[in-house]
C-alpha cells in the first residue's frame, strides 16, 4: 500500500441496481467490490475509483483507492486495492503470482493467528503489532484492504532520512513481528514447519541478479577515487556472495521476516509532529530467514552516515529490548530463542549486508521517478541507472564506513 497525491478519478457502475456512472473497471474486481459493499450493508450505491501513481514506491502492483458511497445516506466505505501487473509472467527475477499468493496468505490466514496470539496474551492494544484489515474477497489478482489513507496515515518521503521517532517506532514494530515468529514456532510448531519454514526469499539472487548488482555498482565506482575505489571494486564479488549467503541463510537463528521493511511500506499517523500510529504493510516478500536482514535493510536503506553514527547502537539495543519485553507477554524468555550474545555477534559480523543492499536498493529508491526505469517491464540484468547524486552520496558514505570490512 503506497500513498500518492497524484490520482486519476473515475466512477463506475457497480451493478444494475445502482446509480449509473461512467468509466471502466476490471469485471472480476468489480464483482469483489460489489460483494464487499453488500456485505457491509450497502444496497444502493456508487463506486468511485482513483488510480494511484506509485511514484517509484511500488513495482509489482497497480494501486487504486475505491470509495463505496450509499446514494441515499451518503455513508461511505473506503477501500485500497492492489492489483497484479499485466505482464507478471514475463518477469524472471521474481514470481509475481507467487508473491501475491504469499501476501494473501499473510492477510487472510497468518494475520488472524498472530492477532489471536496477541488477544489471548492480553497485550494492551497500543503495544500490539498492528496489521491492516484485508477483506476475504481478495484474491491473488486483487488485494482489497481498508484504506488507511482516509484515516490520516501516510508514508515517509523516500528521499528523506527518517527521523529518530520514525526509526524507534519502526524498530519496535519489527521486533514484535519477529517475536511473533518465535511465538508461532513455540505454540504451533507443526504449523510453523509446514507453512513458514518453506517460505524462501522470492527474489532470485542468481547470476542475472549479479549482473544487475554490478551495473548498480558502476555508478558508485565512477564516483570513488584512490584506495576506496580499488578496495570497493575488488570487494564486489565477495560482497555479492556474502549478500547471497545472508539472504538465503538457513543455518543461524531464523524467524518470520517481512522482507521489504522500508519507509515506503510503513504507514504513519502523526499529531503535532509526533508519530501516534504506525502500520507496516506489503507482505509479498514474507519469508523464513535471519531477522538481521530486515534490520540492516531498514537501517541502511533509510538513514545516512550521520544518523547511524548517532543512533545505530541505540536502535540495536532498542530492537532486542523490545523483543525481550514483548515475549514476556507469552511467558517466553528471549535468551532461549534469540540469545543476546548471538544477536550481537551476528549483527557485527553481517554489517556488510547493509552495503550489499545499498548498492542496488538505495539507488532504485533514491532515483527520481522520471529517471527510474519501469522495473515491471524490464529484466533485472537489463536495468540501467540514471545517476542519482543523492543515492551515490549515500552509498559513498557506506563505502567509507565499511572500508575496514572490504
Amino acid at each position: 500500500m503506497q500513498v500518492e497525491e497524484k490520482c486519476e478519478c473515475r466512477s463506475v457502475k457497480p451493478d444494475d441496481n445502482c446509480k449509473e456512472n461512467t468509466g471502466k473497471i476490471d469485471p472480476e474486481l468489480k464483482s469483489f467490490l460489489d460483494r464487499i459493499a453488500k456485505k457491509e450493508g450497502f444496497t444502493t450505491y456508487k463506486l468511485s475509483v482513483k488510480n494511484i501513481t506509485p511514484n517509484g514506491n511500488n513495482y509489482l502492483g497497480l494501486l487504486s483507492e475505491v470509495t463505496v458511497q450509499d446514494t441515499l445516506t451518503n455513508k461511505e466505505l473506503d477501500l485500497f486495492v492492489k492489483s497484479i501487473i499485466a505482464n507478471a509472467d514475463e518477469l524472471k527475477a521474481i514470481s509475481v503470482s507467487e508473491v501475491y499468493g504469499i501476501e494473501i496468505y499473510f492477510y487472510l490466514e497468518l494475520s488472524k493467528i498472530l492477532e489471536k496470539f496477541q488477544v489471548d496474551a492480553q497485550i494492551p492494544i497500543e503495544e500490539r503489532y498492528t496489521i491492516v484489515k484485508c477483506y476475504k474477497e481478495s484474491t491473488t489478482e486483487h488485494i482489497v484492504m481498508e484504506n488507511m489513507i482516509k484515516k490520516g496515515f501516510y508514508t515517509w518521503n523516500r528521499f528523506d532520512v527518517i527521523s529518530l521517532d520514525f526509526a524507534e517506532t519502526a524498530i519496535k514494530q519489527m521486533a514484535k513481528f519477529h517475536a511473533l515468529g518465535f511465538v508461532l514456532q513455540e505454540k504451533r510448531p507443526k504449523y510453523y514447519e509446514d507453512k513458514i519454514m518453506p517460505l524462501r526469499y522470492p527474489l532470485k539472487i542468481d547470476e542475472n541478479f549479479q549482473r544487475f548488482f554490478e551495473n548498480s555498482a558502476d555508478n558508485v565506482l565512477n564516483s570513488l577515487e584512490g584506495n576506496a575505489k580499488s578496495k570497493f571494486k575488488n570487494s564486489l564479488t565477495a560482497l555479492f556472495e556474502k549478500g547471497q549467503k545472508y539472504t538465503y541463510d538457513r543455518e543461524t537463528i531464523l524467524t518470520m521476516c517481512h522482507g521489504d521493511y522500508r519507509p515506503s511500506n510503513i504507514l504513519i499517523k502523526t499529531l503535532e509532529g509526533e508519530i501516534t500510529g504506525m502500520v507496516p504493510v506489503d507482505y509479498q516478500i514474507l519469508y523464513h530467514g535471519s531477522p538481521l536482514n530486515d534490520i540492516l535493510y531498514f537501517i541502511f536503506g533509510a538513514t545516512d552516515r550521520k544518523f547511524r553514527r548517532k543512533h545505530l547502537d541505540y536502535l540495536k539495543n532498542l530492537y532486542y529490548d523490545t523483543m525481550k519485553q514483548f515475549l514476556k507477554y507469552f511467558d517466553m524468555d528471549v535468551q532461549k530463542y534469540y540469545p543476546k550474545e548471538e544477536y550481537e555477534r551476528l549483527l557485527k559480523e553481517r554489517l556488510d549486508y547493509g552495503l550489499f543492499v545499498a548498492i542496488w536498493y538505495v539507488q532504485i529508491n533514491l532515483t527520481q521517478e522520471e529517471d527510474l526505469q519501469d522495473l515491471s517491464n524490464s529484466q533485472l540484468e537489463d536495468v540501467t541507472f540514471v545517476k542519482s547524486e543523492l543515492a551515490v552520496s549515500r552509498i559513498q558514505e557506506m563505502v567509507d564506513e565499511f572500508i575496514e570490512y572490504l
